[in-house]
């Protein structure tokens, strides 16, 4: 017969995080168990119930984390961790007011942003700035982008006397 430890015995590393069931239910037992690199820790009795649903948690935790990191519209990825808009084989990092801009207009392609839009987007709303300021990142914007032969004037679209959009 073999005896094991539960602590010894093999952990699959998957995508997905660790649910450790066990008879060992001394506190010193859950701690090691935790420590160790289970995410969570229950022990016997249990309820079968509450273990699917904390196996259903870890699943969905995990789709979560496993999300792009990107929003893709049209074939320009903008990488949100990295903050930069990838064309062609140019990645064009962007600074952060830039990014709020481009990223608000990007989750919602044909929207008609006003300044005032794109100020609540990019600015804290108890900052004093100046609609005008959108243009002058709006311009640039347009300009860092053209540097990679971006097609910016086909996507960012001037949408006169109310705001910009992305086509």
């Amino acid at each position: 017969m073999w005896l094991v430890n539960p602590f010894e015995t093999a952990v699959i590393h998957l995508d997905g995080g660790c649910t450790s069931r066990a008879a060992r239910s001394d506190k010193s037992d859950v701690v090691k168990g935790l420590d160790q690199g289970a995410d969570d820790y229950i022990t016997k009795p249990f309820d079968e119930r509450e273990l699917t649903a904390r196996v259903r948690v870890a699943l969905r935790r995990t789709e979560e984390e496993n999300q792009p990191k990107t929003i893709q519209e049209g074939p320009f990825p903008l990488d949100l961790e990295s903050y930069s808009i990838l064309y062609d084989t140019h990645e064009v990092r962007l600074t952060l007011k830039k990014f709020y801009i481009i990223e608000a207009m990007m989750n919602r392609p044909n929207r008609t942003f006003t300044r005032e839009d794109l100020l609540q987007v990019a600015w804290e709303y108890d900052t004093f700035t100046e609609v005008r300021t959108v243009d002058s990142h709006i311009r640039n914007l347009r300009d860092k982008l053209r540097k990679s032969n971006f097609p910016i004037e086909e996507i960012l679209l001037t949408v006169w006397g109310i705001g910009y959009k992305w086509r």
